[in-house]
Order: C-alpha cells, then sequence, then structure tokens
C-alpha cells in the first residue's frame, strides 16, 4: 500500500510505436484527470497489446485504486477511453491459448479479464508484465475485500442435463470462480461429474450470443456488473453501493441488464455420452448437433426474453439440422 501511495505521485510515461519513452505527469493527461476524485488515486499507466482470438490491438492502462482504465493512444498527452473495470470485478489468469490465437511469450503475457471479456495482455518485457500483474492482483484482492455484499443467490439453469431443463439458486461469493460455481450446482443438482464434464455459459443482454466462461472467471463479478449498471447515475460506478438491496439482487431488472448462467456439457462429455450410447441397442435423437446449434435457428434465442428456458430446434442456412445431417453427423464440410 505504500509503494503503491508513493507511485501515485511519480510522473507516468507514454510509450510510442518507435519505442521512446517521453515523462508527462498525470496533471498534463485529461483522460486521468477526468477520473480522479477524493476517494481514487492514480496509480500506474504502461502501453500493451490486447489479444483477443485473432485480433490484437495496441492499447493503454491506466490503474488506479478501484479501476482499470483501457484507452487508445492519440497523441503524447490525449487518449481515447475505450472501456474501464471495476477491479472487484476482474480476475487474472494464465491459461493465454484459450483466449487467443498464435503463440505468446508466458514470460511477458497473461489472461486480464472483466465481465464479459477475456483478453491476453501481452507487455513489453518480462519486468513489466510483473509489475502489473503484482499491482492488478494486489489491487483485485483488496477491492474484493471492500466488496458489498460479498455473496448473493445466482440462479443456475442446467440444460441438456438429464431430460429436462430445471435451476437452482446457489448462494455465490465475490471469490468463486466459475468452476466452482459448477461444481455446487452439480451437488445441488445431484449430478455427477467434475468442472471438466461441465461449461458455464453466460447469456447477458449487452452481448449478442451467449458465451462459454473458460473456468477462472468469477460469475459473482459478472452479475454485480449488470446489478450496478442499473443503478442511478452518481452510484453506479461505485464498487459497493449501499443501495444493492431488494429488486436489484433479484431478476427484475430491464432485459439489456440482464443475465444468466446456463450449465451445460462441455463438447468433450458430449462425445463421450454419445459413444456410450452408441454402444447400447437403441438410438437417442439428442446429441452434440443440439449442443453445436444450441442457440436455434438465427438469432431466436438471443432475442427470446432471458427467463426462457425452452430450447428451439436447430436449423443451418435455413434447414433442420436432421434433413442434412446423415447418421446424426455434421456435413463433412463444417467438420
Amino acid at each position: 500500500r505504500q509503494l503503491a501511495n508513493s507511485l501515485s505521485f511519480i510522473p507516468f510515461t507514454s510509450f510510442c510505436r518507435e519505442g521512446c519513452f517521453s515523462p508527462i505527469s498525470p496533471e498534463a493527461c485529461p483522460l486521468v484527470q477526468s477520473f480522479m476524485c477524493h476517494n481514487r488515486t492514480f496509480i500506474l499507466d504502461g502501453h500493451v497489446q490486447l489479444k483477443t482470438g485473432l485480433q490484437t490491438q495496441e492499447r493503454h492502462l491506466f490503474l488506479f485504486t478501484d479501476l482499470l482504465v483501457v484507452a487508445k493512444s492519440k497523441s503524447h498527452s490525449h487518449f481515447k477511453l475505450k472501456c474501464q473495470a471495476r477491479l472487484c470485478e476482474m480476475w487474472t489468469a494464465f491459461c493465454t491459448e484459450e483466449v487467443c490465437e498464435g503463440s505468446t511469450d508466458p514470460e511477458r503475457s497473461f489472461v486480464l479479464g472483466w465481465p464479459t471479456t477475456n483478453c491476453v495482455a501481452n507487455f513489453r518485457s518480462a519486468e513489466q508484465k510483473e509489475t502489473w500483474l503484482s499491482f492488478l492482483q494486489s489491487r483485485i484482492r483488496e477491492e474484493k475485500e471492500k466488496d458489498y455484499p460479498k455473496s448473493i443467490p445466482l440462479k443456475i439453469i442446467a440444460k441438456d442435463v438429464g431430460t429436462c431443463a430445471y435451476s437452482k439458486t446457489l448462494s455465490v461469493t465475490n471469490v468463486d470462480t466459475a468452476n466452482d460455481v459448477i461444481l455446487m450446482a452439480l451437488q445441488q443438482l445431484g449430478i455427477n461429474g467434475s468442472e471438466k464434464d461441465y461449461k458455464l455459459w453466460v447469456i447477458s443482454g449487452r452481448e449478442d450470443a451467449p458465451y462459454p466462461l473458460i473456468g477462472h472467471e468469477y460469475p459473482f463479478g459478472i452479475k454485480m456488473s449488470h446489478i450496478r449498471d442499473a443503478m442511478p447515475h452518481g452510484s453506479k460506478h461505485c464498487a459497493c453501493p449501499r443501495q444493492l438491496q431488494g429488486s436489484f439482487l433479484t431478476e427484475q431488472l430491464p432485459q439489456e441488464l440482464q443475465c444468466q448462467f446456463v450449465l451445460k456439457p462441455s463438447r468433450l462429455a458430449v462425445c463421450q455420452q454419445l459413444n456410450d450410447l452408441s454402444q447400447k441397442s437403441f438410438k437417442r435423437k439428442r446429441s452434440i448437433i443440439n449442443w453445436a446449434f444450441w442457440r436455434g435457428p438465427g438469432t431466436q434465442l438471443d432475442n427470446a426474453p432471458l427467463s426462457s428456458t425452452s430450447a428451439a430446434p436447430g436449423k443451418l442456412f435455413g434447414l433442420l439440422l436432421t434433413a442434412i445431417c446423415e447418421d446424426d453427423n455434421l456435413p463433412k464440410p463444417l467438420l
């Protein structure tokens, strides 16, 4: 904490493409000043490459005591805000191969995430990576300690598990990972298996399509991010507004601010189930095809009410899957 306080008085640097550094002060940067307030201190900044899938973006990070700000450099001291994240809702990990394509140097990279986002942060040196990782982990930990509430009810909907869709509401804390929540859900649902056999998916009003969590994310932070965004403007950026009670901890939110968590078998688990079933004397219709196209035709599920648990039959290019899939196999061009 003393080191963080001392760093807040050190002029930070702006990194240009040629690799040179030129010192500027926080007072000279309008973006930094726009986030400063009586209970927030500037800590650190630096250039970074953020990689997701095949995409690489040059970005500049600004770390405050409670926020991480991601910006694009426009000039020596001017930056365009791209996004901001509350540290209490963030996470770090090292599964870089699951987040971006191509090779990354583990000595200079780690996974950086916040609600609805996972990316690989690639720094210019191992020293800079270790500095950022240390500060982020320390600040995330401290912000979680101040978090309010410490646990919330989280509804988990089970799909393609057994013969019907059903749900359980779990008490989830701010340090439970997605894998922890999967194990809790399996225990409550009376299902045998491990976190490797299932995936926790998020259906968010912010996104166009559902997406699977890798396992290291914090479902608490994802849910609370949606709840905080529904708060009045004066308190929505606060990490722990005291108004978080009553309807804000229920599903009574605008649809674009809702999110649902769906438990589904992972691809490996589904394949194993199919192999087991193929050795039996009967043939079941439910298969990996339904998993691969579980969102149904077009954006039908994306635009459906988030509280719906019904599954729509899948189509490919307007045709029923049963019409184009022989012997329950996907078409060769897809394979």
